[in-house]
C-alpha cells in the first residue's frame, strides 16, 4: 500500500515537474494560469490532467483542437514515479527520502531545461543548495568535510576540464552552469560519492558521443548539454555509489 502511494504521489509531482520545465525558462508563473494547451490555449479541466491517464484517455492529442501532445509528458511523470520508487526502496519512509526526493525534482527540472536551452538556471541550484545543507546540518559541520571537499574538487575538476576544451575546440565548451552543478553535486554527495557521479557522466556522454558520431548525429566540436549526463550520474551515485565504489576497489585492489 505505501508503495501504491508513492508512485502516485511520484505521477503527480511528475506532472507539476512538466510545468515547471515549461514555464521557468519563459520566466512565467508555474501556479497561474491552470495548465492549458500551448496550441489554442485551452484551459484543461481535472479529468484532462490526470498523470499518464488523461495522455492515454486523449490519445496523446488536445481535446479542443487536436494538437499532439509531447510524449515527453507522460515520460517525465513515469520518470519521477520510477525515481520516487528507487528513493523509497533505497531509504524506506524517512525524511532522508524526502529530501533526495526533493533534490531529485531539481535534477529533473535542471535536466530537461539543459536539453531545451543548454542552460542551468541559477535559482534552481539555490534550491539545490536546501538538501546539501540539510545533509551537512544532520551529520554534523565538523563531520562534513567531505561535503566541501567535494564542492570545491568537483567545480574545480569541472572547470579545468571546459578550460582545456575551451583551447582545444576555440571556443566555449563547457558553461559556467556545469561548474556550478558540479560543485552543488559535490555539496550534497561528498567528494566520494560525487567523484562517482562525474565519472558516470563523462562515460554517459563519451558512450552517447561514440554512438551519434558515426551517424552524424554529432559532429566534432559540437556543443552538447553535459548537465543531463551530470544528473544521471547523480542519481546512479545516490542511490547506488557506496556500492559501486566498494565494487570497484575490489576489483582493483
Amino acid at each position: 500500500m505505501d508503495l501504491f502511494f508513492v508512485i502516485i504521489f511520484g505521477l503527480m509531482v511528475g506532472s507539476f515537474l512538466n510545468v515547471c520545465i515549461y514555464r521557468m525558462p519563459r520566466e512565467e508563473s508555474i501556479v497561474h494560469p491552470r495548465s492549458h494547451c500551448q496550441k489554442c490555449n485551452h484551459q484543461l479541466p481535472f479529468w484532462e490532467n490526470i498523470p499518464v491517464l488523461s495522455f492515454l484517455f486523449l490519445r496523446g492529442r488536445c481535446s479542443s483542437c487536436k494538437t499532439p501532445i509531447s510524449f515527453r509528458y507522460i515520460f517525465v511523470e513515469l520518470l519521477t514515479a520510477l525515481l520516487f520508487i528507487l528513493l523509497y526502496n533505497q531509504y524506506g519512509l524517512s525524511l532522508d527520502t524526502l529530501i533526495f526526493i526533493f533534490f531529485c525534482c531539481v535534477i529533473l527540472i535542471i535536466t530537461f531545461i539543459d536539453i531545451d536551452y543548454q542552460i542551468i538556471p541559477n535559482q534552481l541550484l539555490l534550491i539545490g543548495v536546501i538538501p546539501a545543507v540539510y545533509q551537512i546540518i544532520r551529520i554534523g559541520f565538523q563531520n562534513s568535510s567531505s561535503y566541501f571537499i567535494g564542492a570545491v574538487g568537483l567545480g574545480t575538476g569541472i572547470l579545468l576540464i571546459g578550460l582545456m576544451g575551451n583551447i582545444l575546440f576555440k571556443k566555449e565548451s563547457m558553461g559556467m552552469g556545469d561548474v556550478k552543478y558540479a560543485v552543488l553535486i559535490g555539496l550534497l554527495l561528498g567528494w566520494q560519492n560525487g567523484l562517482v557521479a562525474i565519472s558516470l557522466a563523462f562515460l554517459s556522454a563519451g558512450f552517447l558521443i561514440l554512438v551519434l558520431f558515426p551517424f552524424g548525429k554529432i559532429s566534432f566540436g559540437q556543443r552538447i548539454p553535459f548537465g543531463p549526463f551530470l544528473s544521471l550520474g547523480t542519481i546512479i551515485a545516490m542511490l547506488w555509489g557506496p556500492i559501486i565504489i566498494s565494487t570497484y576497489l575490489q576489483l582493483m585492489f
